[in-house]
């Protein structure tokens, strides 16, 4: 079996640790829009704990597409700082074990949850995809997004997720998948392509129903996704120039935030990236 954590993973590790909102940029970005710390609920942290394209409304729409209910066993693996994981429980009234691979965002997870009262409905484990840190068949849901472009063994990531699933339980995916015609690069997940492991949908449809899973259709984002990008332009782009701060995120972060996203909203106009929704059902 190939080692949990890999080169490839310490990269990507430590890229999205670069990136995302620190413990201390949240409760600045709180304090900005004059919220104290004793007040802070879930959904104030969602416009800086969501990186994924689509951030809060994207995870609404996986949650809903997977019929996601309450007190439902839930994993989201690659969790981030656990801006979803905190929707999940928050909103859906699922149990939630949220699994990270960069100790970084893991802590800074599981100082979030403290922060919004959510520590006894979200566990944070700091542990890796390629070997998950959980029992078999213990999960309703499996979460991931964003997750699989970044991981070239994916025969060892998929077996691992569908692992986890208990029987008839649901894989909710929403991921990018590579397109038709050249990248433009920075990526949000890789500044050079030893960083990178997109494959077609197709392939990634072929994998799930070797491993026993029936996927449902697949609802494509992309647009979606373009249009996510050009609200990060807007948002961040005159700031990220000018090198100031703004919503918790130093102005070095904002350089590259704004430069992958400027990248990434070309390669999805001209269709060399694809991102979407998938719910696959574990059968047997």
């Amino acid at each position: 079996m190939t080692e949990a954590i890999t080169d490839q993973g310490r990269k990507v590790a430590a890229h999205w640790s670069s990136l995302a909102v620190s413990y201390e940029g949240a409760v600045k970005a709180l304090q900005d829009k004059g919220i104290a710390r004793a007040d802070a609920r879930p959904e104030d942290l969602h416009s800086v704990d969501m990186i994924h394209m689509g951030g809060l409304a994207a995870t609404d729409a996986l949650a809903q597409q997977a019929g996601l209910g309450r007190d439902e066993r839930l994993l989201d693996v690659g969790a981030g700082v656990g801006g979803s994981s905190r929707r999940f429980a928050d909103h859906y009234g699922a149990i939630v074990t949220a699994v990270e691979l960069s100790e970084t965002l893991s802590s800074t997870a599981i100082r979030l949850n403290e922060l919004v009262g959510l520590s006894s409905k979200v566990t944070v484990i700091n542990g890796s995809a390629l070997d998950l840190p959980v029992a078999s068949e213990s999960f309703d849901v499996v979460v991931m997004q964003h997750v699989a472009m970044q991981i070239a063994e994916k025969e060892q990531l998929f077996g691992e997720l569908v692992r986890a699933l208990a029987p008839g339980g649901r894989l909710a995916l929403h991921e990018i998948f590579s397109g038709e015609g050249e990248l433009r690069w920075p990526l949000a997940w890789a500044t050079e392509p030893a960083m990178s492991a997109l494959e077609p949908l197709e392939a990634a449809v072929a994998r799930l129903r070797a491993l026993g899973l029936s996927p449902g259709e697949f609802i494509d984002d992309s647009e979606l996704g373009q249009r996510f990008h050009m609200g990060i332009i807007d948002r961040w782009g005159a700031a990220a120039d000018a090198g100031r701060e703004v919503d918790g995120l130093p102005a070095e972060v904002l350089v590259k935030r704004v430069a992958a996203s400027r990248a990434m909203e070309h390669n999805l106009r001209v269709g060399s990236l694809r991102v979407g929704r998938l719910i696959s059902v574990k059968t047997g």
